[in-house]
C-alpha cells in the first residue's frame, strides 16, 4: 500500500506547498516509509533554517531543493511553525501506517 491511498495523509499534504517533496511523495506512488524519511528531512530543515545540513548547505538551501522556494520568500515565523507541526503529524501517521 502506498501513501496515495490514505485520505488523511492526502488532506494533511494540502497544508504543504504543492511543490514540496513530501507533498509529491504523499500524492505519488511512494511508500509510507519513504514519506517518513522525506518528511523528517523537511522537518529538520524547517526546525533550523541556518543549520549546516552537510557540505555547507543550510536548512533553507535544502528546503529550496525540496520545493519550498516560493514559500520561503513570504514565510513568517507562524507559517514556519504550522509547517513544522503539519510535518510532525505526517511523520507520526506515516510511521504508524508503515508498521501495518
Amino acid at each position: 500500500m502506498n501513501s496515495q491511498s490514505h485520505p488523511i495523509l492526502i488532506e494533511m499534504s494540502d497544508q504543504l506547498p504543492e511543490t514540496s517533496m513530501t507533498c509529491k511523495f504523499i500524492k505519488g506512488p511512494e511508500s509510507f516509509s519513504q514519506v517518513v524519511v522525506q518528511a523528517k528531512e523537511e522537518f529538520l530543515c524547517l526546525s533550523n533554517l541556518d543549520a549546516d545540513r552537510g557540505n555547507g548547505i543550510s536548512g533553507k538551501d535544502q528546503l529550496i531543493k525540496y520545493g519550498y522556494e516560493n514559500l520561503l520568500k513570504d514565510m513568517d515565523e507562524d507559517d514556519r511553525m504550522v509547517l513544522i507541526g503539519t510535518l510532525k503529524l505526517i511523520i507520526e501517521l506515516a510511521e504508524e501506517l508503515a508498521e501495518e
